[in-house]
């Protein structure tokens, strides 16, 4: 958990850093997070598993549920697992990123969707149906800097709206819609039950609306059997409709099995050069491993209320801050 919250920060991305232990410290408070609950393989095959996270912290179990397909995929060429009950995922790029640096390919999504859920308006429509639901893909690249890509599946992602609502800034044209379902920039018309519009906008938002709810039913393969059905904590809270599809799908799949690891990882490194050949152009996972070299140098800035939360919970739990 905490090399995962660092690696956040350090990759700028600080929406899914240290800040976020106030959160999961809330949730265990409310009994809707089990601090020591461990994942267990429910079924699985040479090629296909099903884990439960019974509720605990997803970070170690989506990333075993990696390291089991990642040892699959390399006995079979591909794998892919499903995980139900898990609660804050994090960042998906740091799971992708981890499979790709060991030169395999990994996809991994999770979403939820059905009425009333997440903070995400359907395309074409006004009230709350889908969560942010992102997807994340890696790939090795030869010379050790995978292709990355990492993003939510709605214009902006709701940590980006909840910094503009603190910081008395508007968000961009286009991004949430107040409860009557009308265009707003002014960030409070979120948690005052607007909604998030989807990638896409006006003009092509039904490819972030088909991003999304894939998203949320492939993660459904987590739970169609589900004996005990609960959204996972990530999904932004259960919907009042029990009719909800969520959860975590991944999958890996082993080069070497289509002509080589090392002749697949310099192709992407090769493309990703000419890419990145254009001026101004970067690749996805470019801007993470520039931030972070520049935070391992200079290190981590907190806002002042991030470090009195983290100050308070210390207290809390006997735990002294380090000396500034």
């Amino acid at each position: 958990m905490a090399r995962h919250l660092v690696a956040a920060n350090l990759a700028g991305h600080d929406s899914h850093g240290v800040q976020r232990l106030a959160q999961y410290v809330a949730q265990i408070d409310a009994g809707t997070l089990i601090p020591d609950a461990r994942a267990r393989t429910v079924r699985e095959s040479p090629v296909l598993a099903l884990f439960d996270a019974h509720r605990g912290f997803a970070h170690p179990a989506v990333w075993e549920a990696c390291g089991w397909a990642m040892t699959r995929a390399g006995e079979s060429g591909i794998a892919a697992a499903a995980v139900r009950h898990a609660n804050h995922v994090g960042r998906l790029g740091d799971y992708t990123e981890r499979v790709a640096q060991s030169g395999l390919i990994g996809v991994l999504t999770l979403g939820i969707a059905g009425e009333g859920a997440g903070l995400a308006a359907p395309f074409g429509g006004a009230s709350r149906f889908l969560g942010t639901n992102p997807w994340s893909i890696g790939l090795p690249a030869a010379g050790g800097d995978p292709f990355v890509m990492d993003f939510a599946s709605t214009t902006v992602a709701e940590g980006k709206v909840r910094v503009a609502a603190a910081s008395g800034r508007q968000v961009p044209e286009g991004a949430l819609l107040d409860v009557q379902g009308r265009p707003t920039r002014d960030p409070e018309r979120l948690y005052e039950g607007g909604s998030l519009t989807l990638l896409g906008g006006v003009v092509a938002g039904h490819k972030g609306y088909g991003l999304s709810l894939a998203a949320a039913l492939l993660g459904a393969l987590a739970i169609v059997d589900d004996p005990e059905p609960s959204p996972a904590g990530t999904m932004s809270g259960p919907p009042p409709n029990p009719d909800y599809a969520a959860g975590v799908f991944l999958a890996v799949v082993d080069p070497e099995w289509f002509g080589g690891r090392q002749a697949y990882a310099r192709l992407v490194a090769r493309i990703s050069d000419q890419a990145r050949a254009f001026e101004g152009v970067l690749v996805p996972g470019d801007p993470e491993r520039l931030e972070r070299r520049r935070r391992q140098r200079e290190g981590i800035q907190l806002p002042g209320p991030t470090w009195q939360e983290l100050a308070g919970l210390g207290e809390r739990f006997g735990v002294p801050l380090p000396a500034a």
